[in-house]
């Protein structure tokens, strides 16, 4: 018998798609569920922090804090800033705490001349230049230097010290020089590499001499800087209005600390005074020094307004000490540019260093003075709020809603090709075997009829 016919493999044509419905079914798809994951996740990063804000009860209105202090812990039940919100942990962090205090006085000095601003840096630790003995950089060091085991800063620009006694020298030059200063520690008085402890007590005063006070009647401190003026009057901002404070016939010299000072075309301006004194012309020379005028500013005792409600002392506007500062209320940002470093480092600044405190306008709670915000804004986090639950919540309806919409309109027939119901029909008149097929139906039909 001869051999069967091999029968060949059926091929299968599945036809192409309208792109239109798959690319319209894709979308949705991805759509919905994008936007439920988001939907999911800012529940926790913005729903429910907003909700928080708006239960706290923290005021819009500013108060002024000050840092005291800034604490490096290995273990934290709290934190300042933390970089990512989902993730906080109980590891390392950075605690700030802060006095908390109601605002100054806004002051207007008018008709000012003979103006002379002074800065009076102290050491920048974070960009100081650091000397490693264990790398042998120790071996020609000369001056004042503030060693912590073995890695020295150079502050002999910076600060004066004055010092009676110093522990036996080091000789951080020669072959075992960096084994022998290994582990040196405290202030330091080197000369080519032969440092001596200086013991205590020691007294460092800022470099910051030479600031002319000659025919000056106005000395401002804020921060590391003083603004000094001769100025006609001094006006404050009151309760009840502008109230003019001291004039430049009362012959003495007007001291305060204040949060900025501007000129503007009205005057020098000033905000957020405090610890408003009057000096007496002989008191200062031509020139003084920065530590000279802040002992003067902290131990004077003939205040600016006698009923203490102009430029008061500190400690009158004093609402809680060692407050716990947090950059907002969760403590924490999701942004993950190192923000907190940023923040830390500009809010930090609790004098270790010899420079200025930080000092910053802040939010509290009355019933919880304990806890301060840096950042507080409600109109803002409402804002917020709306956006992130209104874009994801409409873009999930309408991909739902678009993805029931096809389940009821689009068929797929017996071609295996998904069409609208509404297509249907022309889609049957434009296939050629099924026309046929209705043809042959047709004539056959009419056939019978004969």
């Amino acid at each position: 018998m001869p051999a069967p016919k091999p029968v060949p493999p059926e091929d299968l044509i599945i036809p192409p798609q309208d792109n239109r419905i798959c690319g319209t079914i894709c979308v949705c798809q991805m759509t919905a569920v994008l936007s439920s994951v988001a939907l999911v996740y800012l529940t926790v990063a913005v729903y429910m922090p907003t909700l928080r804000a708006f239960q706290s009860g923290v005021t819009e209105v500013p108060a002024m804090c000050t840092t005291t202090r800034a604490w490096h812990r290995d273990a934290c039940d709290w934190a300042t800033c933390g970089e990512w919100c989902l993730s906080k942990s109980s590891g390392a962090c950075v605690q700030i705490y802060v006095n908390l205090r109601r605002n100054g006085t806004d002051m207007l000095f008018q008709n000012c001349t003979n103006t002379a601003t002074k800065v009076c840096y102290g050491i920048d630790q974070e960009n100081a230049k650091r000397s490693r003995c264990i790398a042998d950089e120790c071996r020609n060091l000369t001056g004042t230097f503030n060693c912590t085991m073995g890695t020295c800063i150079n502050i002999t620009d910076a600060f004066e010290c004055v010092f009676k006694n110093t522990d036996p020298p080091l000789k951080c030059s020669g072959r075992r020089g960096k084994i022998t200063c290994i582990e040196m520690d405290g202030l330091q008085n080197c000369h080519r590499g032969t440092c001596e402890k200086i013991r205590t007590p020691y007294n460092c005063d800022r470099r910051c001499v030479d600031i002319p006070t000659r025919n000056k009647n106005v000395i401002l401190l804020s921060g590391d800087k003083v603004y000094l003026s001769q100025c006609q009057r001094a006006i404050a901002e009151i309760v009840d209005g502008m109230r003019e404070v001291w004039n430049e016939d009362q012959d003495n010299i007007l001291m305060a600390s204040c949060y900025t000072i501007t000129n503007t075309t009205r005057g020098v301006e000033a905000t957020d005074c405090i610890n408003g004194t009057l000096l007496a012309n002989d008191v200062l020379a031509d020139k003084t020094n920065f530590t000279f005028l802040s002992l003067l500013g902290a131990t004077n005792t003939e205040l600016l307004d006698p009923s203490r409600t102009v430029a008061p002392p500190e400690l009158d506007l004093l609402l809680a000490n060692e407050s716990h500062l947090f950059i907002n209320m969760e403590g924490c940002v999701n942004t993950l540019r190192d923000e907190c470093k940023e923040f830390l480092r500009d809010y930090g600044k609790d004098g270790t260093d010899h420079n200025a405190r930080a000092r910053f306008p802040c939010f509290y709670a009355e019933s919880e003075m304990g806890k301060v915000l840096a950042r507080f804004d409600l109109e803002g986090t409402y804002s917020h709020f709306i956006f992130a639950f209104v874009l994801p919540s409409v873009l999930f309806v309408v991909s739902c809603f678009m993805l029931i919409f096809c389940q009821r309109t689009v068929v797929v027939g017996d071609d295996a090709k998904m069409r609208f119901k509404g297509c249907a029909a022309s889609g049957l008149a434009g296939s050629p075997d099924k026309a046929a097929s209705a043809n042959n139906l047709g004539g056959g039909g009419s056939a019978m009829a004969l």
